[in-house]
């Protein structure tokens, strides 16, 4: 499938290119050269002349300055040096437009020819120094008449490295182009297909609750590998020349990478390879936040930034992978992908890292597709995981369904109405109540229970009639409905007397539902037949459990006491129902109630 694709594109790519190419294309056949021979070192920095002329390229008697060497990097006998002088003789070709192509530079260049400077990267000062400007390729034009002339590289590298890296090759400049687009399609298909994948598993993690760390981790881990390898592409610095952005955003990504994997692994792994993985995203995440915040700001170049994380991120792939294998046996189809997925990408990223540091020499290592085989694992088995869990949940919902209409049909038993405010009445609460304070008993739930009771409503009553008190208390009864929870169970327990029962309910929130009540009931007057027959008020007695310690029956008794220490303090009051050792030293610091 893979070999399919990357036909199309080829050939998509091949007929882009013969329609920009110009007709020269036909007539001559696009010569490239690698420059592997003839090259030569000199350690140290050339003087200048007047008109700006390095000495060193016009020097005829100092050939013996000059050290041959295999490729332009790294020459022997660095010693903390920081400026190197290359050079190589242009070779003969038959070119119309030739141009010199460096895959990278390690830091900063100018190159001369005939002792003019033909090419800058970089700023030196007067001290033949600079700084970082990002790793681009270059594309360094060649004048007319160049061949057999040499080519100098005045290089300047506080770095690791220092010198040119990778490929160096003499073609004509659309070849270049050409050859720069056909180098690019790979990555910039697997960047934007990771890209994408990124975005869904964000729209999944969106739509989730219990999966959604495990989204978020591979939303992150896409995003991450795909900002990576746009970054390295060469066609990223067409469509934008900033190779300090690309190589910030490429930097950021790759540190990104083990913080995404690691929470990943976390999912799928328990014991103490799970803690092992929790402690390794939370360390690398630090360093992310750092190392963007001092590139970001100027203080330390990405540049110096990752051999550290490089050497880092080696012993963290080693975390990773090796200490699974210890229960391999243990694992599920799943887990086993997963780590056989982390185990390639891994040695890919080792070999990348030995290639990156001269351990190994320069090849084009495929850590693009090590990357996405890693993502597609992990994306199959979430996928995998999310279709298992929408399973488990219908069938959870279809219990839950059952339940609920068996419970409907025991409420629709019990539910005994009170003919005049359309509450629950006294029978109710006494079938319920017990067992919905055992219910939290068992469960470890708060539940609380409040006693409310209009206050002189027989002065009321006797003032306005019988007529007028009924619409008192279905005037509380419309309170009540509106203040209270759906699930709170609101009860007329006699006369002017009404009991809410409030499960998963503390004290504390009781405590703020009746003062919600008490307000509400006093803020409007009552009406009868049109006419306003004043305000009324009510005093309410509160107790929860935990903090009664008691059965159904203590709770409700403790709610009376509270309720009628209301009445005693003055009326239109809440009172919460405490400890004995609590009231005995609330009663000892009042010097007792009052009788309003």
């Amino acid at each position: 499938m893979v070999r399919f694709v990357r036909m199309l594109l080829g050939l998509a790519l091949a007929s882009w290119v013969g329609f920009v190419t110009p007709v020269w294309a036909d007539e001559v056949v696009p010569v490239v050269v690698d420059l592997e021979q003839g090259w030569e070192y000199r350690w140290g920095d050339s003087p200048f002349d007047t008109d700006g002329t390095p000495r060193w390229t016009r020097e005829s008697n100092a050939e013996d300055q000059w050290r041959s060497i295999g490729f332009p990097s790294n020459p022997p006998g660095r010693s903390g040096r920081e400026n190197v002088w290359y050079r190589v003789p242009v070779p003969e070709g038959d070119w119309r437009d030739p141009v010199l192509y460096v895959f990278s530079i390690d830091l900063i260049v100018q190159v001369y020819l005939d002792g003019r400077m033909i090419y800058s990267y970089g700023e030196f000062d007067e001290r033949g120094k600079g700084e970082f400007a990002g790793w681009p390729w270059h594309m360094i034009p060649l004048p007319d008449g160049s061949e057999g002339e040499f080519l100098y590289f005045r290089v300047f590298s506080n770095y690791l490295d220092i010198g040119l890296w990778g490929e160096v090759k003499i073609m004509e400049r659309m070849t270049l182009f050409e050859y720069v687009i056909a180098n690019s399609v790979e990555g910039l298909v697997i960047g934007g297909f990771s890209l994408l994948l990124a975005t869904v598993a964000l729209l999944f993690a969106s739509m989730q609750q219990t999966q959604r760390q495990i989204f978020v981790a591979t939303a992150l881990y896409a995003f991450a590998s795909g900002a990576v390898v746009l970054a390295k592409s060469p066609a990223s610095q067409l469509i934008w020349q900033a190779p300090l952005a690309w190589d910030f955003i490429g930097a950021m990504g790759y540190f990104a990478i083990p913080v995404a994997m690691a929470l990943l692994l976390e999912q799928w792994f328990s014991r103490s390879v799970g803690r092992l993985y929790r402690s390794i995203w939370r360390f690398f995440l630090m360093f992310l936040l750092g190392s963007a915040l001092m590139s970001a700001s100027g203080w330390v170049p990405v540049s110096t930034l990752y051999p550290i994380f490089d050497l880092l991120f080696a012993g963290a792939l080693v975390a990773l992978f090796v200490p699974a294998l210890r229960f391999l046996r243990e694992y599920s189809a799943d887990q086993k992908l997963i780590l056989s997925a982390l185990g390639v990408l891994s040695l890919l990223l080792l070999v990348d890292m030995a290639v990156a540091h001269g351990f190994l020499p320069w090849d084009n290592v495929p850590v693009a597709w090590g990357s996405l085989v890693f993502l597609l694992a992990v994306i199959w088995i979430s996928l995998r995981f999310f279709v298992r869990t929408q399973k488990e949940l219908r069938q959870l919902n279809v219990s839950l369904e059952k339940q609920v209409r068996a419970r409907t049909v025991e409420l629709e038993r019990l539910s005994y109405e009170d003919a005049l405010t359309g509450l629950k009445n006294r029978r109710f609460f006494d079938e319920v109540f017990e067992r919905e304070v055992a219910l939290s008993h068992r469960e470890s739930l708060p539940i609380s229970v409040l006693i409310c009771d209009l206050d002189k409503f027989k002065v009321f009553n006797d003032t306005h009639g019988h007529s007028a008190g009924d619409e008192a208390l279905r005037h509380v009864a419309r309170v009540l409905t509106q203040v209270f929870r759906q699930t709170d169970l609101i009860c007329r327990y006699g006369g002017e007397e009404f009991v809410v029962i409030m499960p998963g309910a503390d004290g504390t929130n009781a405590l703020e539902k009746a003062e919600q009540l008490r307000y509400a009931v006093a803020a409007d007057s009552v009406t009868s037949k049109g006419a306003e027959l004043g305000y009324i008020t009510l005093s309410v007695g509160v107790a929860s459990w935990p903090g009664i310690e008691s059965d159904a029956m203590g709770l409700l008794s403790a709610a009376d006491q509270a309720l009628y220490r209301a009445k005693r303090y003055g009326r239109d009051r809440v009172e919460v129902a405490m400890g004995e050792s609590a009231q005995a030293h609330r009663d000892g610091h009042q010097g007792g109630p009052s009788r309003a």
